[in-house]
């Protein structure tokens, strides 16, 4: 699974609202739309949406790594 598979899941585990994360962390609810939930979309989470995704959640980015074999990949 990618990060952004990862991240997908971990938001909609916990019930949380995409509208509420977009204001709170100032990216726009498209682009956290089509990075985490647009199955047609290929878009990535840029780096420092991600970082400010995982402070909103209060996570580490790190969890959301895809891990192959015995490392992690970003």
């Amino acid at each position: 699974m990618s990060l952004e598979d990862n991240l997908a899941r971990y938001i909609k585990g916990r019930a949380i609202n995409l509208s509420d994360m977009s204001r709170q962390t100032g990216i726009s609810y498209m682009s956290l739309y089509n990075s985490l939930f647009n199955e047609n979309s290929e878009r990535q989470l840029k780096a420092r949406e991600l970082v400010a995704v995982c402070i909103f959640l209060g996570v580490d980015p790190r969890d959301f790594a895809e891990k192959t074999g015995d490392k992690e990949v970003v």
